[in-house]
């Protein structure tokens, strides 16, 4: 593949808080029309390398090209191609399904019809509750509608399917495949194994914030071995 075909590219990126370092010499390449998968235990550095990748984070060191310009300081242009969906919502309680997914389409203005966004993340029944009267599943497809508002090119998606249930997770599922038959590019940081072994193109494996595997899903599962047994014996 060339370099044109690459959404995401994180070089020799630290993090730390402190005297504690959280991300260490990490370096991964996340492709158009496929998903990468972070993955690793609690602690392993997941969330901080994913929010540096999406501008919410400054890197001791290290760079991040994200659509091609540097994460730090992304121009208003770059940023409305880029879809967050952040592990913890980031929403205010009182805020209304469909009035704010109304008002993220409106505000990117990419295209993205609210009401049939509504419609696909199962919420129709829910679009005139607020935050605080959903439950855990209805909250993260709220989240997730909120970071589609934007029809992006790029998604970063942190445990998009904690809490969700069955039926939550097939949607999911399905408009993951939806944006990479479209050739977006999604970065999916999550706990989730099995979930990730489905969906997943590449793995990027972290333990103690350090890249310990960064292989093809494929390539890891071959001869039928699970991709939890891959990533348990790389983070022992």
């Amino acid at each position: 593949m060339t370099s044109a075909t690459i959404a995401l590219d994180v070089r020799s990126l630290r993090v730390t808080y402190g005297e504690v370092s959280a991300v260490n010499d990490v370096s991964f390449v996340a492709r158009h029309g496929e998903v990468t998968a972070l993955l690793g235990r609690n602690g392993a550095g997941k969330t901080s390398t994913i929010e540096t990748c999406e501008g919410l984070r400054r890197a001791t060191s290290g760079d991040v090209r994200v659509l091609g310009v540097s994460a730090f300081g992304m121009p208003t242009e770059v940023r409305s191609r880029i879809g967050v969906m952040l592990q913890d919502g980031g929403i205010a309680p009182a805020a209304r399904v469909d009035s704010l997914i109304r008002h993220y389409c409106a505000l990117y203005d990419r295209g993205v019809d609210a009401a049939a966004l509504i419609d696909r993340l199962g919420l129709t029944s829910r679009a005139t509750a607020t935050w605080r009267n959903l439950s855990g599943g209805e909250r993260q497809r709220f989240s997730l509608a909120l970071a589609l508002a934007s029809n992006p090119e790029i998604i970063f998606l942190d445990e998009p399917t904690a809490g969700v249930d069955l039926d939550g997770r097939e949607i999911i599922r399905d408009i993951i495949t939806e944006l990479v038959g479209k050739g977006a590019c999604v970065v999916l940081a999550t706990h989730d194994l099995d979930e990730a072994q489905r969906v997943a193109h590449h793995a990027v494996v972290l333990h103690h914030g350090r890249v310990v595997i960064n292989e093809r899903v494929v390539t890891l599962c071959s001869n039928g071995r699970p991709l939890e047994d891959v990533v348990r014996e790389a983070t022992r």
